[in-house]
C-alpha cells in the first residue's frame, strides 16, 4: 500500500505541542516521548485515564517529527472499524496509535496490531501508543501482540490537579489570545468536572462569549455564560 493511499492526517489542534504540555507529575513521560520523537525509533506505551495527557503527547510526538521534516500520522483507533488502516504505515518515521485497547479482543485487530509492530521494528521506526490501563491489562488475547506491548518502556499518567491543572488551563487560553485569570481558572475548577478536555471545551466556548460580547474574562461573565451559581 503506498502512502498516498494512508488515512489522510488528523489536523492537529494548536495545543498539540510539547511546549504546551503542563508535565506536573508526567515530567518523566514527557522527557521519554520527546527523546523518541528525536529520534525517531522505538516503542513507548502510555496508559492512564481520560484527561491524564495521553492524546496530547501522542500528537505532541507527531508534531515533532514534521518539523524535523520527518512523516509520522496520529490515529485515534477508536474512530477506526477497519484494521486495514495499519497496513502501510511502517513507511512512517513514527506513528501514534491512540485509545489502542478499544481493539483488544478482536481477532482481527490484534493480528493487524501485531503486524504492524513487527513492520515498523524491522524498519527501525517509532511507535508510540495509549491505552486505558497498564498493557498487562488491557485485554489482548493474542500472545504475540501482548509480548509486543512490552517492546518499549511504560509509563503510567496521572491527571494534573490543583495548580498544574490552572497552568494548563492558563496555556490554553493563551493560545486562544485570551486572558484567563487564576481566580478564574479556580471557579472553574470548582464548579465543573475536572477533566482537562472537558475545560478546554468550555474555553473554546468562553471564547466565542467574550469574543461577541466583548468582554474580558471575569468570574460574573462566566457564571453568566454557563448559567448557574457554584
Amino acid at each position: 500500500m503506498k502512502a498516498r493511499q494512508l488515512p489522510l492526517a488528523v489536523q492537529l489542534p494548536a495545543a498539540a505541542d510539547f511546549a504546551t504540555f503542563v508535565p506536573g507529575p508526567n515530567a518523566e513521560a514527557l522527557a521519554a516521548v520527546a527523546r523518541l520523537a528525536e529520534t525517531a525509533a522505538g516503542a513507548l506505551c502510555l496508559h492512564g485515564p481520560r484527561g491524564s495527557g495521553r492524546t496530547h503527547l501522542l500528537q505532541a510526538a507527531v508534531r515533532d517529527v514534521h518539523r524535523r521534516g520527518g512523516q509520522a500520522m496520529y490515529l485515534a483507533l477508536p474512530e477506526w472499524r477497519d484494521p486495514g488502516l495499519l497496513e502501510g504505515l511502517e513507511v512512517l518515521d513514527l506513528v501514534a496509535l491512540d485509545g489502542m485497547d478499544r481493539h483488544a479482543g478482536d481477532p482481527r485487530w490484534e493480528e493487524a496490531l501485531f503486524d504492524l509492530f513487527n513492520r515498523l521494528r524491522e524498519g527501525g521506526r517509532a511507535l508510540v501508543f495509549a491505552l486505558d490501563r497498564p498493557p498487562a491489562e488491557a485485554g489482548f488475547r493474542l500472545p504475540d501482540l501482548t509480548s509486543r506491548l512490552g517492546w518499549g518502556p511504560v509509563y503510567a499518567l496521572r491527571p494534573l490537579r490543583g495548580p498544574a491543572l490552572v497552568e494548563a488551563l492558563q496555556r490554553h487560553a493563551r493560545l486562544r489570545g485570551l486572558e484567563l485569570p487564576a481566580d478564574v481558572a479556580t471557579y472553574l475548577l470548582r464548579r465543573e468536572r475536572r477533566d482537562l478536555a472537558h475545560l478546554v471545551a468550555l474555553l473554546d466556548r468562553l471564547d466565542r462569549a467574550a469574543l461577541a460580547a466583548r468582554r474580558r474574562l471575569t468570574i460574573p461573565f462566566v457564571r453568566e455564560v454557563l448559567g448557574g451559581e457554584a
